[in-house]
C-alpha cells in the first residue's frame, strides 16, 4: 500500500515530464511510421504536423484512423492465389477492332487490371428509380436459380419494402439469394433492411460492419459498390442506391440518378466483384451461375465491348483513378463528366488541363446544391483552378442529381458507383464499367446534353466576386478534401 501511495505522489510531482516523455516517444515512432508508409507527401506531413502539435490525441488519431488496415485484412483473408483462381486468366490482350488510337490505352489497362475486355454485350441506360427500380424488380421475380445483390443504402421504405418482399419470394420458390450491405450505409435507415431479410429466411451479411467484437472497423471505410446479377443472364451496376428518394415522380426529396441494366458475358465479371465481397465478409465462396448466351439474345447483336474495373483500399487501390488517367490522355475531341461530388486530386487535375491543352473540349456537370453542404464549398473553392484552359462547368439546378458518367469521344464510356473525390477514389470499395460503343456513347451524350439545359455555367467572375467571408471558408474546408 505504502508503494502506491509513493508511486502516486511521484506522477502526482513528475506528471509534466511523464507526458512530455510519453509525447515525444510516440510522436516518434508514429512519425517514422507515417514516413515509411505513407506515399503521398502532402498527407504525411499533415499527419506530422498533427502528431507533433496534439500531444497524444493527433498519434492516437493516426493509429486509428491513418493506417489502411483494410489492405492487410484482404491480403490475409482473400489472398492474390485465390483470386487468380477465381479469375479466368489470358495471356493475350483482345483489341476487338477498337480504333488504334485506343490500343495503347488497351495495353495500359490491362496492366493496371489484368482482366480483358469482352465483346457482345448490352448495356441500357435507366433514368432514375422509376425507370431502373421496374426492370430491377422485374428480373427478381423472373429469377430461377441464383440473386445476388449488394447494394450502400437500402432503406426500407415503401420501395424497400417491394424488393424485400420480392427477394423473399424468390427465396420461397428455390432461389438462392444473397444480400451483402454495408455496415456504415445500413445506418442510413432506421429500420435495417438486412435484419428484415434475415428474419424471413433470405442469407445478408454486412460488408465491414460498424461495430464488431473480432476486429476494429473504420466509418471511413466502406463498400459503395451498386450490384445486381441474377441467374448470370442480366445484371444491374450504377450509381444507384435502393431509395423510395429515387422515385423521381413520387418522392419528397427527389434525387435524380441513372442506373444501367446489363447483358452479356461481362456479366461473370460483375457477379466475381460481388463472389469476391462475400467472401471477405463472411468466408464463404458461392458458386454464381456463369453467363450462358442464347439464341434471343444473338439475334439483338449486341455491340458494347465492356470489362469491370474495381477499386478499393486493398490490392486494388487506384485502379480507376489510373483508367481515368488513363483515357483522358486519349481523348481527341471532347471529355464529358457528370459527378455529385467533384474534387479531383492533383493528378486527376493535370490530366483534365494536360487535355485541355491539347484543345479537347471538357464539359463538367456538377449539382447546383449536393446532399452535403461542406462539399459544395469545396468544390467551389476549386472551380477557379479548375476552369483553367478554358474547361466549362455547369451546375445542374435539378433537384440533386447524383448521376456519375465520363464520355470520352464518340466511343469511351465509364459508368458505375464511383464520384470524382477522395471518398470514392482511396477509401471506398468502388465498382465501374469501362465500354467501348458508338451507340451507348451516343446515348449517354444525349442525357449529357439534356442535364446540361436544366444547367447553368459557372462564370469566373461570379466566383471571383464571391463575398471574402465565403472564400475564406471555402478555402479552409478545402485543406480538409482529401479527408472528405
Amino acid at each position: 500500500m505504502q508503494i502506491v501511495e509513493v508511486m502516486v505522489n511521484w506522477i502526482y510531482i513528475h506528471w509534466v515530464t511523464i507526458i512530455v516523455i510519453v509525447h515525444i516517444s510516440l510522436s516518434a515512432v508514429t512519425s517514422l511510421h507515417v514516413l515509411l508508409f505513407k506515399e503521398n507527401e502532402r498527407t504525411s506531413l499533415a499527419w506530422i504536423g498533427l502528431v507533433i502539435l496534439s500531444p497524444v490525441v493527433g498519434s492516437l488519431f493516426y493509429w486509428l484512423f491513418g493506417i489502411n488496415r483494410i489492405k492487410r485484412l484482404a491480403q490475409k483473408k482473400h489472398p492474390l492465389t485465390l483470386k487468380q483462381d477465381f479469375r479466368q486468366q489470358e495471356n493475350t490482350i483482345k483489341f476487338h477492332q477498337l480504333p488504334k488510337n485506343w490500343h495503347c490505352a488497351i495495353i495500359a489497362g490491362y496492366t493496371i487490371h489484368p482482366v480483358n475486355f469482352v465483346a457482345g454485350n448490352r448495356v441500357e441506360p435507366l433514368i432514375n428509380g422509376d425507370n431502373a427500380y421496374p426492370a430491377m424488380l422485374q428480373s427478381i421475380h423472373n429469377a430461377e436459380r441464383y440473386i445476388v445483390l449488394s447494394s450502400y443504402i437500402f432503406d426500407y421504405d415503401t420501395l424497400g419494402h417491394q424488393f424485400v418482399e420480392a427477394l423473399v419470394k424468390a427465396q420461397q420458390r428455390g432461389v438462392i439469394v444473397n444480400v451483402l450491405l454495408d455496415g456504415i450505409g445500413i445506418g442510413y435507415s432506421w429500420h435495417k433492411s438486412d435484419r428484415v431479410l434475415k428474419k424471413l429466411g433470405v442469407n445478408t451479411a454486412r460488408f465491414l460492419p460498424a461495430i464488431s467484437f473480432t476486429s476494429i472497423r473504420f466509418i471511413n471505410l466502406r463498400n459503395h459498390r451498386k450490384i445486381l446479377c441474377v441467374d448470370g443472364d442480366v445484371a444491374y451496376i450504377g450509381g444507384m442506391n435502393l431509395s423510395q428518394n429515387n422515385l423521381v415522380s413520387s418522392a419528397v426529396h427527389p434525387i435524380d440518378d441513372i442506373h444501367f441494366k446489363v447483358t452479356g458475358p461481362v456479366i461473370d465479371q460483375i457477379s466475381q466483384v460481388f463472389t469476391e465481397d462475400w467472401f471477405f465478409a463472411t468466408g464463404e465462396l458461392i458458386q454464381f451461375p456463369a453467363f450462358e448466351p442464347n439464341s434471343a439474345e444473338l439475334k439483338k447483336q449486341p455491340s458494347v465491348v465492356a470489362r469491370v474495373i474495381q477499386d478499393g483500399p486493398d490490392e486494388d487501390h487506384n485502379k480507376i483513378r489510373w483508367t481515368l488517367i488513363n483515357a483522358l490522355i486519349c481523348a481527341q475531341t471532347s471529355v464529358k463528366i457528370m459527378t455529385p461530388y467533384f474534387i479531383p486530386d492533383q493528378a486527376l487535375m493535370t490530366s483534365l488541363h494536360a487535355a485541355a491543352l491539347r484543345g479537347v473540349l471538357i464539359e463538367i456537370i456538377v449539382p447546383q446544391h449536393s446532399n452535403i453542404a461542406f462539399v459544395d464549398w469545396v468544390m467551389e473553392a476549386n472551380f477557379s483552378r479548375i476552369m483553367e484552359h478554358g474547361i466549362k462547368i455547369y451546375k445542374n439546378s435539378r433537384p440533386f442529381d447524383h448521376s456519375k458518367i465520363v464520355i470520352i469521344d464518340d466511343i469511351w464510356s465509364f459508368i458505375g458507383s464511383t464520384n470524382w473525390d477522395a471518398r470514392s477514389l482511396e477509401f471506398n470499395f468502388e465498382i465501374n464499367l469501362e465500354c467501348f460503343d458508338k451507340d451507348l456513347n451516343a446515348k449517354l451524350t444525349a442525357f449529357f446534353a439534356l442535364k446540361k439545359h436544366n444547367a447553368i455555367p459557372v462564370i469566373e467572375a461570379e466566383i471571383n466576386g464571391l463575398p471574402n467571408y465565403k472564400k475564406v471558408r471555402n478555402n479552409l474546408f478545402r485543406l480538409f478534401s482529401p479527408y472528405l
